[in-house]
């Protein structure tokens, strides 16, 4: 079969839009140079890329919400006729972005989302934070050890960032960073970044080679590790969360959080019926940050 070409594709690949409203020239080419080096970018296999991709309206505007640097943003002629255009348009033009129009047919080989609302950006990825964070004294850290699933890693970032809103509305500080162990997926991944609706590009997070490099660096801080194990030694029931700094480790969804960490922590379960023999880790750690969130007196803490 010959190579598709849409339509209407004309000189140059690309057209002057005759819609009200939506200025600017549509790019109607796939071939077109940006358009190959963002497809370049979508479909790369290198971990942590200089520059990430933040696909739709909820999480695009949550990224530019939470400081994200954006080059460009590239989005059809229906999304650009969408109600939340306007203001979003109005607000990257004052900051200097880029905004590109390209056809349906060239977005379609952008998007990585099966219904995709036509909107998406290029940011800079955010620089890695500094150990700083593992010094203030009322830190709750969230760890991911070795966790693939881009899907899992978005969704606990995204809870641990909620948990962090909490410290503006509740007296429990909630989590205030995060860190990323060995082979976990790239938070900053496409797929990772949808999963956290954004909340990415708001929670500070610090990258270790290993396990034992990671768990040696939060006990010179003296940050207490709890690590979410379905056969740990106490249940989440006996922990007090109160005291802090603490992290909370979780690891890969097979294995498990690496030996290095019960070395030098508690292991906590979360009670499970006899039928289920665990959670899964998205869900532990929404419980776990909860609980560590919210803690109250009336539990049982029985560990020192």
């Amino acid at each position: 079969m010959g190579r598709q070409e849409e339509p209407s594709l004309r000189r140059g690949g690309s057209h002057h839009s005759g819609a009200p409203d939506i200025p600017g020239t549509v790019i109607t080419s796939r071939r077109n140079p940006l358009i190959q080096d963002l497809r370049a970018l979508l479909h790369s296999s290198k971990r942590r890329a200089a520059r990430c991709v933040v696909e739709g309206w909820r999480v695009l505007e949550a990224a530019v919400a939470n400081g994200a640097q954006l080059h460009f943003v590239v989005y059809t002629p229906p999304a650009a006729a969408h109600p939340r255009a306007g203001e979003l348009r109005q607000r990257l033009q004052s900051m200097g972005v880029r905004l590109l129009l390209v056809s349906p047919y060239v977005f379609k080989s952008l998007t990585q989302v099966e219904a995709p609302q036509g909107v998406l950006g290029v940011a800079r990825r955010p620089p890695e934070a500094s150990a700083a964070i593992l010094r203030d004294r009322r830190a709750l850290l969230i760890v991911l050890d070795g966790i693939q699933d881009p899907g899992n890693v978005g969704a606990m970032l995204r809870t641990a960032a909620a948990a962090g809103a909490m410290l503006r509305t509740a007296a429990a500080a909630g989590a205030t960073g995060g860190v990323i162990v060995g082979s976990a997926a790239d938070p900053y991944g496409a797929k990772a970044i949808r999963a956290s609706a954004g909340a990415v590009f708001r929670l500070p997070l610090l990258f270790f080679k290993t396990a034992t490099e990671a768990a040696a660096a939060l006990l010179e801080h003296r940050v207490r590790l709890l690590i979410a194990d379905p056969r740990g030694e106490r249940l989440d029931s006996e922990i007090s969360y109160s005291r802090r700094p603490l992290a909370l480790v979780f690891g890969s969804e097979g294995a498990g959080a690496a030996p290095a960490w019960a070395q030098q922590g508690i292991t906590v379960r979360l009670p499970m019926a006899e039928a289920v023999e665990s959670l899964g880790v998205a869900a532990a750690a929404a419980v776990l940050l909860y609980r560590a969130g919210h803690p109250i007196s009336t539990w049982k803490a029985t560990e020192n």
